[in-house]
């Protein structure tokens, strides 16, 4: 009886599957699934319904409020930084050291989004930045799928250092009610190297089509004047976007802190704190769009918690049947997630913002790989490919339609390098935290 059950489990789960890659809806798709597995596991023994009622779908929501908590703040923060002017000014200044070499200012625009993104979060920053940088860019000559392709790469580049998509992620992946801090020295060491690897593969993909293309042409200053508006931000004021990553790993401040601390930086140097009313203004605005902008994402993530909480239950039907085809040497399993790195595209299983969560599922149920091997193993997969480059990314969606770009020439010019990376960055994860 059991092993049928978990048997049915395992085809609920390929049915997920199918039907994230095929587009549907996500959100109502999870609960669909938390109530499946809800009643499977309960016919085979492992759940009941006091369970139900108050683990799965009562206590899943409730216990990711601390991490809904630092995704608000972190999309606030993107939000500071574009109110008080300091991304335009930041990308001026890269448009300018940039000069007359289209090549060169597309890099250091790719660098400026990349910085950007270690700290700000959420849909709505990533369209208020594109909107300012790909007029740019398209007026330099660079190819609409350049442009897009590669800022679409440099925000994903960003998210390895990001607190806010980082305990998102832990709150995803969770075994018996245990999460796995990322906000530690261990995963910083390893997020710089991704970060400096994941830079250099887009700059490589901007110098090689450049050159390829060679349609480029010079950037005027008067452009840049069109395009970024008047106002400058000083200098102080332009170190707010690396001022939470800072604190956070040279003092160990907290991620919510690290943010109020930049925040009130941001404001006291942007001559924002002029007037107490001033302040109140233009923080209750910020924070209303940050929330407006992850309002989406807080709804699936809240549904998934659910699924999470039944499949958690479900781990002793599925653990008998999966624990033997799964790789006996932890580096094979890395090396089998960075090669099918490529299932990460249209919320496949190699994604935990997708199919993906019910593969963590799976993978955890059988009690063979701690969380601190398998937080870097999902993570991987779902940044460098779903949130860099994935068509059903909210802001790759939005960047693929603001350009005007088929999804098809999009992949084409960012997955010869995407998927290699994926995989180099899961063998190095392996040597950093399963060798």
């Amino acid at each position: 009886m059991e092993t049928a059950i978990g048997i049915i489990l395992l085809l609920t789960f390929f049915a997920f599957i199918y039907y994230a890659a095929k587009g549907g809806n996500l959100l109502l798709g999870l609960f669909s699934m938390a109530v499946l597995w809800s009643g499977l596991g309960a016919i085979g023994g492992v759940i009941d319904w006091t369970t139900i009622n108050t683990v799965v779908f009562q206590g899943g929501p409730e216990g990711f409020g601390p991490t809904a908590v630092n995704i608000i703040f972190g999309s606030w923060f993107g939000r500071i930084l574009i109110e008080t002017g300091i991304a335009r000014t930041i990308i001026r200044k890269a448009v300018e050291l940039g000069g007359d070499k289209p090549a060169l200012t597309c890099v250091l625009l790719c660098v400026v989004t990349t910085a950007i993104f270690t700290t700000a979060y959420g849909a709505g920053a990533v369209v208020a930045i594109g909107v300012i940088v790909f007029p740019i860019m398209l007026s330099l000559g660079i190819s609409k799928h350049l442009a897009t392709g590669s800022f679409a790469m440099s925000v994903g580049c960003g998210l390895y250092f990001n607190s806010a998509l980082l305990t998102q992620a832990a709150g995803t992946m969770v075994i018996d009610d245990a999460k796995y801090n990322p906000l530690v020295p261990e995963w910083y060491r390893f997020a710089a190297i991704a970060l400096a690897i994941h830079l250099l593969f887009v700059i490589v993909m901007v110098t090689l089509s450049v050159r390829k293309e060679k349609k480029v042409r010079t950037w005027t200053a008067g452009g840049a004047d069109a395009n970024l508006g008047q106002a400058n931000a000083n200098l102080w004021a332009c170190l707010t976007p690396i001022l939470p990553v800072t604190l956070a790993i040279a003092f160990r401040f907290s991620a919510i802190v690290s943010i109020v601390v930049a925040v009130v930086w941001a404001l006291l140097w942007t001559k924002n704190f002029k007037s107490w009313k001033g302040v109140a203004n233009i923080v209750e605005k910020t924070f209303y769009d940050g929330v407006a902008d992850v309002g989406l994402v807080l709804g699936f993530l809240l549904f998934l918690q659910m699924f999470i909480k039944a499949a958690g239950a479900c781990k002793g039907l599925l653990a008998p049947i999966v624990s033997p085809i799964l790789p006996a040497n932890t580096f094979w399993l890395f090396v089998v997630f960075g090669a099918l790195g490529v299932l990460a595209l249209f919320r496949g299983p190699m994604t935990i913002w997708g199919a993906g969560a019910a593969t963590f599922a799976i993978v955890s149920s059988t009690g063979l790989y701690p969380l601190a091997v398998l937080f870097p193993l999902f993570y991987i997969p779902a940044t460098t490919i779903t949130t860099s480059v994935c068509p059903t990314q909210s802001w790759n969606l939005w960047a693929i339609g603001y350009n005007k770009v088929g999804v098809k020439e999009f992949l084409k010019q960012v997955l010869p390098y995407i998927l290699p990376l994926c995989l180099i960055l899961e063998i190095i994860a392996y040597f950093m935290f399963a060798a």
